[in-house]
């Protein structure tokens, strides 16, 4: 008799964790290794990172005018574009201008988020001269503000099931040119405990997709000559 084999949880783990050596060892009878053994297999395994899961290279790309889940939101990055005027928001200093990123959102949560969880979950790379400082909390630069593009309010509370026009909005020193490309990440939360703090909450924004997008000016200026 060949014995009974290894029960199908233990021998699911064996699959998951990409070792050969596991997985052959589990195939076998158990009276050759006993339960005892196949754990410990699994677990010299583990040591090495057979059970982790395995991470891609990078994050994927972002593509425009897709709705992309990145808890807690669903977000649909339309376009990037920059300007010196939007009625409801105020730069700091006179000559600076706003790199506005256009996009859809939803909250997909149960509950109302506050516009600072939303500015986690789209920050901005590769441009020169933004006011703003990079995070030290999340990849990239988060928007100074984030505006409804109805009427240039800003965008907070974000409340569940809802779909929002807006901008992300960046602000950037007049004195430097006008970007023409710029790297959009869109990163996600998990709903967790603080380490420090035992409430429940949206934590550890990571970047899921990022993409390098074209800039272009949100009104371009009439030809020279043109009539008005």
């Amino acid at each position: 008799m060949s014995g009974p084999a290894a029960p199908p949880d233990l021998r699911a783990r064996a699959r998951q964790s990409g070792s050969k050596v596991a997985r052959r060892a589990l195939d076998q009878p158990l009276r050759r290794i006993g339960i005892g053994g196949a754990v410990v297999l699994l677990a010299v395994t583990a040591a090495f990172g057979g059970l982790r899961e395995q991470t891609k290279d990078g994050p994927e790309v972002l593509a425009v005018d897709t709705p992309v889940e990145v808890a807690p939101f669903e977000l649909t990055v339309h376009r990037i574009v920059w300007t010196t005027d939007l009625p409801g928001q105020y730069l700091s200093a006179k000559g600076n201008r706003w790199v506005g990123v256009v996009a859809t959102v939803r909250n997909t949560s149960e509950s109302g988020l506050l516009g600072e969880t939303l500015r986690d979950a789209l920050t901005l790379d590769d441009v020169d001269g933004l006011v703003q400082e990079p995070s030290r909390l999340v990849p990239g630069v988060r928007a100074t503000s984030i505006a409804l593009l109805a009427d240039g309010s800003s965008l907070s509370p974000v409340q569940p099931g809802l779909t929002y026009e807006a901008a992300f909005l960046f602000e950037q020193d007049g004195s430097i040119t006008p970007p023409t490309s710029a790297t959009v990440r869109l990163l996600q939360h998990t709903w967790r405990k603080g380490s420090l703090d035992p409430s429940v909450g949206w934590r550890d924004p990571a970047t899921m997709l990022a993409a390098q997008l074209d800039v272009r000016p949100a009104v371009s200026d009439p030809p020279k000559g043109a009539a008005e």
